[in-house]
């Protein structure tokens, strides 16, 4: 098994390399022309692959023909068809409006007023002109009402004639003051026998009374055409929109298209004659100013896969590989799987990995980039948008100080509860109909899926993704500081002095990079390792020499000088033999920078003469530190190995110490090519006297036990 794993393992070295070699064959890492190549490379790719899940597949179907295939729905849109029916219906069902004429009250009371008038002029004449003029009365009689009771009204005694009269007219305007429809007039004899009702007069007269009041009778109401629309409209406009579902059947295999199923379809727009090269256009702006967005914020925040294409080549290769996860995920769905499934998509892992690689800044814009793209990718819907966002912000989040690998299943877990958290707020706020126990629970069980097993995911991929690449995470930084690797445990056994100075230049490192903002893990590891060299020789070098003699007092300086040097390049082939990760070995490398040798340089000036002799022959090869982390342990190394010569460390002396060093290394511009300030280089000063005063603090001096014993005896 152990063989199977080294195989493995020098496999994997043997593929770093070659693919380190590649990088700097062609000079891509820091190329301006493939970093812009990159970013296209990625707006293309993400173009390509998501295209087809915003414009959906079209068919070809005709009315009255039979369908050979099922469509749903790939995204929500209103059912046009549907929409309109309702409205109708609701339409049709309001009454139609009326206004009340006010001339039919106008009419009737004119018609009675006549034919009273008439009656009281009859009934003033004789009986013979009574009889001739007879005719007058029944021109004046309604059309409607018997002409013998008109006759009957000529011999009621006058107290009689007037209650008729008054009545008449009375009961025929409570009536008719308000509407009255043909259905009231259908119903007239009921109404106004309830007005009669109480009336103090004997039955034959309330029947005359009666029968005059319905000979006027008419229906008052007109049609309003105006109000009726707007009341119509009105009832429309109330109807809400019938809406097609995400993932509803629109037809089944072997089904007759109808007009409603060719509606729903142009609603959906998946007829093959309906071209939208709008969305073309549009979908390929939306993916280019995200990725262009994304590259501004990382130019601009000058984050460290800015100026580094490989670093730049995996960020893009983690998000490739979300979209890949993504175009599976909607195939699926296109061919039956359940919408929940899009909530298993592991999108956390994609910033969880950022931020394991890059930092939290970047990986909380990831979370947004990998949101976006995927509402896109599931027809822009706005619920899935807020659910995966919640869910990968918690996750990066979560990431924030990788110090265990229990941190990996704490941010599965609580993407896996943003997600259930996501679903049931989106289920209150936008979905208003219950969509049942039974989907409720598989969207659970699927988002669940999705948070932890963008853990697991990333768990797996973290050591090829370091290897490949060469690019080291905290995860890695923590195992190379363990004190059980195999280079580290080679250098206690073989160079114990040199040992116990790396952990205090790791000490040192560690809390000087801390209060300037570096990275303090990078630190301490680079500063374990960046003594390895000295392996090869180790009794070369003071730490490591018992009290005897100085092997380098029987050589030549030149010779100490090529002794003492090389160990930066014999601790760099250990490392990259050892395949640790690039920052590791920039600290080896740069550790020392191009400083000089004074001592060795002093004592071949004695040897041999000034004039045969230059600084720049005595000088470390560099180069000189490129980064914080870099200049920090150079700094470091020189302090921990000078004030370990002080005689007496006060902290005076300390301090004094470790103020030359930095200004010597400064005005040697070995510091030059780093971002650190002089704000920074006092920082670190108060951090080394913190921590050096721990380390040198004074101590009481025991007496000795001899001494105490003759003390007692005088």
């Amino acid at each position: 098994m152990r063989q199977m794993m080294k195989r493995g393992d020098d496999r994997m070295k043997r593929r770093q390399s070659a693919f380190e070699a590649w990088i700097e064959k062609y000079k891509l890492r820091t190329s301006r022309r493939y970093r812009l190549a990159i970013y296209l490379v990625m707006i293309i790719f993400i173009y390509a692959l998501l295209i087809g899940s915003v414009i959906p597949q079209t068919y070809d179907l005709v009315v009255g023909q039979i369908s050979r295939v099922m469509i749903t729905a790939p995204t929500s849109v209103v059912n046009s068809y549907a929409t309109q029916k309702a409205r109708q219906a609701a339409a049709q069902n309001v009454a139609p409006r009326y206004d009340v004429n006010p001339s039919v009250l106008k009419t009737a009371l004119r018609q009675i007023g006549i034919l009273f008038n008439e009656v009281n002029i009859l009934r003033n004449e004789t009986a013979k002109q009574r009889k001739a003029d007879l005719f007058l009365l029944h021109a004046a009689t309604p059309s409607n009402l018997s002409f013998a009771i008109a006759q009957s009204l000529l011999y009621l005694s006058k107290k009689q004639f007037d209650a008729v009269q008054n009545n008449v007219a009375q009961i025929t305007q409570n009536l008719l003051q308000g509407p009255f429809s043909q259905n009231d007039l259908s119903k007239a004899s009921l109404l106004v026998d309830q007005k009669l009702v109480g009336l103090d007069v004997d039955r034959p007269t309330r029947m005359m009374i009666g029968q005059i009041v319905l000979s006027v009778l008419h229906s008052n109401l007109v049609y309003d055409a105006t109000l009726t629309d707007q009341a119509r409209s009105a009832a429309m406009r109330s109807v809400p929109d019938v809406w097609i579902n995400r993932g509803d059947v629109i037809i089944r295999r072997g089904q007759l298209v109808t007009p409603e199923i060719m509606s729903m379809m142009t609603d959906l727009k998946l007829l093959k004659n309906q071209p939208d090269y709008g969305v073309y256009i549009g979908f390929f702006l939306y993916v280019a100013i995200l990725v262009l967005a994304t590259a501004f914020f990382i130019q601009s925040r000058k984050i460290r896969l800015a100026k580094d294409n490989v670093r730049l080549l995996l960020f893009a290769g983690m998000i490739s590989l979300m979209v890949i996860l993504l175009w599976v995920t909607k195939v699926s769905i296109d061919l039956g799987l359940p919408f929940a499934v899009a909530y298993a998509v592991p999108l956390a892992m994609g910033s969880m990995m950022v931020s394991l690689f890059f930092g939290t800044s970047l990986s909380v814009l990831t979370s947004v980039f990998l949101a976006l793209l995927g509402s896109a990718t599931f027809g822009f819907d706005f619920s899935y948008f807020f659910i995966e966002l919640a869910s990968i912000l918690g996750a990066s989040l979560a990431m924030k100080k990788v110090d265990h690998r229990r941190v990996f299943m704490r941010a599965g877990s609580l993407a896996a509860l943003c997600n259930v958290v996501g679903i049931i707020i989106m289920q209150l706020v936008v979905n208003t109909t219950f969509v049942g126990w039974s989907a409720l629970f598989s969207d659970f069980a699927y988002g669940v899926v999705g948070g932890l097993l963008s853990a697991v995911l990333t768990m797996g991929l973290l050591p090829y993704l370091e290897t490949t690449f060469g690019v080291i995470t905290h995860m890695g930084l923590l195992e190379l500081a363990n004190p059980n690797h195999p280079l580290l445990r080679q250098l206690l056994m073989e160079a114990p002095g040199t040992y116990h100075h790396s952990l205090i230049v790791g000490n040192l490192a560690e809390a000087a990079a801390e209060v300037i903002g570096a990275d303090p893990l990078i630190c301490r590891v680079g500063a374990l390792f960046h003594d390895v060299g000295k392996m090869t020789r180790p009794m070369f070098f003071i730490e490591n020499q018992m009290v005897g003699e100085n092997p380098h007092d029987k050589i030549a300086p030149t010779l100490s000088h090529l002794i003492l040097t090389s160990h930066v390049t014999d601790g760099l082939e250990m490392l990259k033999t050892y395949n640790l990760p690039a920052p590791v070995r920039d600290i080896c490398a740069s550790h020392h920078g191009t400083t000089v040798l004074w001592y060795f340089y002093q004592k071949a000036v004695k040897e041999s003469g000034e004039e045969s002799v230059t600084v720049e022959q005595f000088r470390y090869p560099g180069p000189k530190p490129h980064s914080k982390e870099s200049a920090i342990v150079m700094i470091c190394d020189a302090v921990e190995a000078s004030v370990r010569s002080l005689g007496k460390p006060t902290p005076q002396r300390i301090e004094a110490m470790i103020r030359k060093i930095i200004h010597d290394r400064v005005s040697d511009g070995q510091l030059e090519h780093c971002e650190i300030t002089f704000q920074d280089l006092n920082k670190m000063v108060d951090a080394f006297m913190m921590t050096l005063k721990g380390i040198y603090h004074e101590r009481i001096e025991y007496p000795d036990p001899e001494k105490i014993a003759v003390s007692k005896e005088g």
